[in-house]
């Protein structure tokens, strides 16, 4: 273990924190006291206490605002680590059990060291493990690196952990995370939801996993503490885990103060890394980040964006993507049979499309069973007429300046296929019982598979399995022969609600594999056979979990009235594309307007006409053709969101309004939507000196103003800064 340890001592120290590892008293409250077995890390920002003893978190302080974060020193915590036995599954090793073997304090940096770790069930075990904080620039790194040599394996590890996450005296406090298309909310206290069964967990639990919300904020009304997992590999699941003790008073409600019965009322926070570490493995935990921040989550967020930044390099953007233009959906069939359309039809569709400037189709359930039917197979079915007449009905809607792009799907297959039967079942993501983890099936159109009665059940695919993904990329390149603009994937590798890792020691992978870890391999070979046949072909995804837009071209979600923008502050330049489906539908194409979404035209459920609902489609020729003769600032300006601009309103209808800057100038443009009923005044503030003028998608010729205008119901507005 003492390699181990001179290992990550030789490791650079982060740069960028201020002043070196003291022992210095943080004031007189007995929360923020340093003892002499006690270490501290501190910067201009940050001030953390540990205790070498044990290595847990004592306290955590944002010195800018005081907001103390680890509370009561007696409620600390260090590491909790789950090592199932065979006679007892739930083995916790509690780390304030453990006393470090020990430990080094470096300029800006902290290593604890635990040599073996005793259990009071099977006494003494070969698991040593090096702990380590580093402050830098961008907050706390907490660190981990295990060595098993124990007959067990370490199942998980909660590093960091609050043992007391501190609640604000009044005002809200809840957490905040990504959702698929929005930023989703959960109260904290004083109300606090489980996220499981109460048969299933001693106390109350909420739980976030990472990839999909690689980071999560908690959050009060004036503060914030930022967790991110930076680790672009993916290689583990991570659950952002906040567990109430000791249960609630009202139900559903935290306790108040903080003590109810004689035991301490507290919420514990962790992230709980799944890392599986196999006997005989050293692995290491996805570094977390701590960093407190002052403000909403656009501050948070802001931890995240500067990470990213530091490392991702986005795809190529095809040019005929880049400009202002419109999609339609078109479903074909599905495993209903509903049997909709011909391959031989598509050019009038296509004609449909021209004569309204949409520019692309994306085609779904074209293949054999229509969409989700016979998966992986990527054929076309007989039934809607030949290849060639798919390939020619391309061609021909090119030539009318329409391009299609193919929907594919590769995570699951039909558990009813001869070639499934016969060799797919070879590649089915395995739990840890050697079971095929499967999926009951999608429910289309027929009474029975929408009562859940006939559906056709699916297996999920292992996706670190080296022959699957030769498989799906044979599938997907018979696809590319039929010479679309590109591919879009269903559910963007999406592995259920429970294919997370694979245990099957046949598909050549570590036991276990984290599938979400094998989808950046899976999107680099799918990338690369795109680009070599063609750069300006579109990978396209529904709803991609953050990490994957460093393959994707464009990303489409369904964003509501209510969702926020988040994924368009995260990237302001990615295409993203949003549905618009109803017959009157103007607030949904505000959306599109408010978040530079381009939009999908989806009428009669994604499988009717675009003149079918001349309502909705007025309208959005509308807002295109004000998002290009204002193109510099509605298309191609920096998204800000709600920042750099206040708004006044004047009346009782809502309005939601977003900023873009000009990256030229500086300038900003700012878009108003009313959603409510009545006209509404409303009174923008940017902090500009000079004047503004005001378009709309009816009126858009520029109209000089004072800041002040008025919003008709169900309409929008942009103010401009002027020259």
């Amino acid at each position: 273990m003492k390699t181990t340890r001179r290992k990550f001592l030789k490791q650079s120290v982060a740069a960028g924190a201020t002043s070196l590892v003291s022992f210095n008293a943080l004031g007189t409250d007995a929360s923020t006291q340093v003892l002499p077995q006690d270490a501290v890390l501190e910067n201009g920002l940050i001030r953390a206490i540990f205790d070498t003893n044990t290595g847990a978190l004592l306290g955590l302080l944002n010195k800018q605002t005081g907001r103390l974060f680890q509370g009561r020193r007696e409620l600390a915590r260090s590491f909790e680590m789950v090592v199932p036995l065979p006679d007892r599954l739930l083995h916790v090793i509690d780390g304030l059990r453990q006393k470090t073997s020990s430990h080094q304090s470096l300029p800006n940096r902290l290593d604890f060291t635990w040599d073996s770790l005793e259990s009071e069930y099977a006494g003494r075990l070969d698991i040593g493990i090096v702990g380590s904080v580093i402050l830098s620039d961008v907050g706390l790194t907490f660190e981990m690196k295990i060595r098993n040599q124990s007959p067990y394996t370490v199942e998980s590890v909660a590093w960091p952990y609050f043992g007391d996450l501190k609640r604000p005296s009044k005002g809200q406090f809840r957490s905040a995370f990504s959702g698929s298309r929005s930023l989703l909310y959960s109260s904290l206290a004083p109300k606090f939801y489980s996220q499981r069964g109460y048969w299933g967990t001693e106390f109350p639990i909420q739980m976030t996993p990472t990839p999909d919300c690689p980071w999560i904020l908690i959050l009060d009304d004036a503060n914030g503490l930022y967790v991110g997992c930076h680790d672009e590999s993916t290689k583990e699941r991570v659950e952002f885990t906040f567990r109430l003790k000791p249960g609630y008073g009202k139900l559903g409600e935290v306790p108040p103060g903080d003590e109810i019965s004689g035991q301490a009322v507290h919420l514990e926070f962790f992230p709980s890394h799944l890392p599986f570490v196999q006997p005989g493995e050293t692995y290491t935990l996805s570094p977390i980040v701590l960093n407190p921040f002052k403000g909403d989550w656009h501050a948070g967020v802001d931890n995240y964006k500067a990470w990213r930044q530091s490392w991702m390099k986005k795809p190529y953007i095809p040019k005929w993507l880049r400009s202002v233009h419109s999609w339609q959906m078109i479903q074909m069939s599905t495993w209903g049979d509903t049997l909709k359309i011909r391959y031989a039809d598509l050019p009038a569709y296509a004609a449909e499309c021209a004569r309204h400037g949409v520019k692309c189709i994306q085609l779904v359930g074209w293949t054999l069973y229509g969409q989700d039917g016979r998966l992986p197979i990527h054929d076309i079915d007989p039934r809607f007429g030949t290849r060639e007449e798919l390939r020619d009905a391309i061609v021909k809607a090119r030539e009318m300046g329409v391009y299609i792009v193919l929907y594919e799907k590769f995570t699951s297959t039909d558990k009813g296929t001869d070639w499934f039967k016969n060799e797919l079942f070879k590649y089915t993501s395995k739990d840890i019982y050697g079971n095929a983890h499967g999926h009951e099936g999608w429910r289309y159109d027929m009474p029975g598979f929408l009562a859940g009665i006939n559906t056709r059940p699916y297996a999920w695919m292992c996706i670190n399995s080296a022959r699957w993904q030769d498989i799906a990329l044979e599938e997907m390149r018979k696809s590319l022969d039929l010479n679309p603009a590109g591919i879009f994937l269903d559910e963007s590798q999406s592995h259920g609600t429970n294919a997370f890792y694979c245990f099957d020691r046949t598909h050549g992978h570590r036991i276990p594999s984290y599938n979400y870890a094998g989808d950046a391999g899976f999107e680099r070979k799918m990338r690369k056979m795109i680009e070599e046949r063609d750069p300006e072909l579109v990978l396209g995804g529904e709803n991609p979990y953050d990490l994957q837009n460093r393959h994707y071209t464009l990303s489409y979600h369904r964003a509501g009235l209510g969702s926020t923008p988040l994924n368009r502050y995260i990237d302001a330049s990615m295409p993203m594309m949003s549905w618009v489906f109803g017959y009157d539908d103007r607030e949904s194409v505000n959306v599109c307007l408010l978040y530079q979404y381009i939009i999908s035209y989806e009428p009669h459920h994604f499988r009717g006409h675009l003149e079918e609902f001349p309502l909705t489609l007025e309208y959005g020729k509308k807002i295109d053709a004000l998002r290009r003769r204002y193109q510099e600032f509605l298309w191609d300006g920096e998204f800000l969101d709600t920042m750099g601009a206040t708004v006044e309103v004047t009346g009782n209808s809502p309005v939601i309004y977003s900023v873009f800057r000009h990256k030229d100038s500086g300038r900003k443009a700012v878009i108003l939507v009313n959603n409510g009923t009545s006209q509404v005044t409303v009174k923008v503030n940017t902090g500009w000196i000079g004047s503004f003028f005001a378009v709309s998608p009816e009126n858009p010729d520029p109209v000089t103003v004072d800041g002040t205008v008025q919003i008709p119901v169900r309409s929008a507005m942009v103010v401009i800064e002027t020259t």
